[in-house]
């Protein structure tokens, strides 16, 4: 096939869901046609003002609501993993960072992280009050992307860090088996990764994109034992295109999403036919970001509409407390009919 612009899709559109603000959002489907996107308001991309908001539409995308907060603690609330649980809770676990000086500048050095859970049991209108991950080995790493529910119930995690001596990130799933109360029982993905994208393949082997500690390119590895061994990661895309969301389509097909952070700034995507090893021409999702801090894309899928969300951030010198002026979340609505139509051309 030659490459796609998705926008050209008959049936594509764009929408926003908010303006200065919305980075690093994550889409979930509660049920019906509602979509909720959990994403970063308050500050920039770091700042000690940072929380986490909650975007929703009844709609499947066409329109958004107002952003409504979910948590805005004294520390810097960042980095959601969102799922659904076996319960139907939407759990959000997330990082809260704390590492700034008395200036409110970016102190990582300072080490003041701890990763904590909050539960909605009314599809994300309203939220527990949070509590600490419950787990100190990894208490200093950080979520990403969604969480993935085994068909035994079982919660998978997908967070990334390091220990105290590490030298490099290491990719990691933790488990719960109380819908997102509690978290433990971790294995390794993989070491020099971060950022990991899990989806449940139809087989029931799971597949995971992470990016590359080194160069941001992503890699691609399964596992057939719910998550406890991977096999050896294989290159899915080049340098400074990351990171990534997994979608499966109706059919089988696994659509990748990505951050290409070089000119033209904006999101790609790939299909694979067979699980993930291997995968086709780009697709377009958009290409007018125009910096390098965009990108986090996440993709659901309702009936045959695709809903991709994503970001973009323009950098600012002369902005030390990263207010995130400027920062918009976006999303293409776009046909997998006419995406699989366009495919097999």
């Amino acid at each position: 096939m030659t490459a796609v612009d998705l926008r050209k899709l008959p049936s594509s559109r764009e929408v926003y869901l908010c303006r200065n603000e919305g980075y690093f959002p994550v889409l979930v489907t509660p049920g019906g046609e509602e979509v909720l996107a959990v994403l970063r308001g308050g500050a920039g991309h770091v700042g000690i003002w940072g929380r986490l908001d909650a975007v929703r539409s009844h709609d499947g995308g066409r329109t958004w609501a107002k952003p409504s907060v979910i948590v805005n603690g004294a520390w810097d609330d960042r980095n959601p993993g969102v799922g659904i649980a076996p319960d139907g809770a939407v759990v959000l676990a997330y990082h809260e960072q704390g590492s700034y000086g008395p200036d409110a500048k970016f102190a990582p050095r300072l080490r003041r992280v701890q990763m904590r859970v909050t539960r909605s049991l009314d599809r994300g209108v309203t939220w527990e009050a949070s509590w600490p991950l419950g787990f100190p080995e990894m208490e200093k790493y950080s979520a990403y992307g969604r969480i993935v529910t085994l068909p035994d119930g079982t919660m998978l995690l997908p967070i990334y860090g390091r220990g105290e001596k590490a030298e490099q990130d290491h990719s990691c799933l933790l488990r719960s088996q109380d819908s997102g109360v509690t978290w433990d029982d971790p294995s390794v993905i993989a070491e020099g990764f971060a950022e990991t994208a899990v989806l449940l393949l139809p087989d029931g082997d799971l597949l995971a994109a992470m990016r590359s500690s080194k160069g941001g390119r992503l890699d691609v590895c399964r596992s057939s034992d719910g998550g406890r061994t991977w096999t050896e990661p294989g290159p899915g895309t080049g340098e400074s295109e990351h990171p990534a969301d997994l979608t499966l389509l109706s059919n089988g097909w696994v659509l990748m999403v990505f951050g290409v952070r070089y000119a033209p700034f904006g999101v790609q995507a790939m299909v694979s036919r067979d699980g993930g090893q291997t995968w086709g021409a780009r697709l377009t999702i958009c290409d007018d970001l125009g910096d390098v801090d965009i990108g986090y894309p996440s993709t659901v899928r309702l009936g045959d509409r695709l809903v991709t969300a994503y970001y973009s951030a323009p950098r600012r010198v002369d902005d030390p407390y990263y207010r995130g002026e400027g920062t918009f979340a976006r999303a293409l609505l776009y046909s997998e009919r006419e995406l699989m139509e366009a495919y097999n051309r």
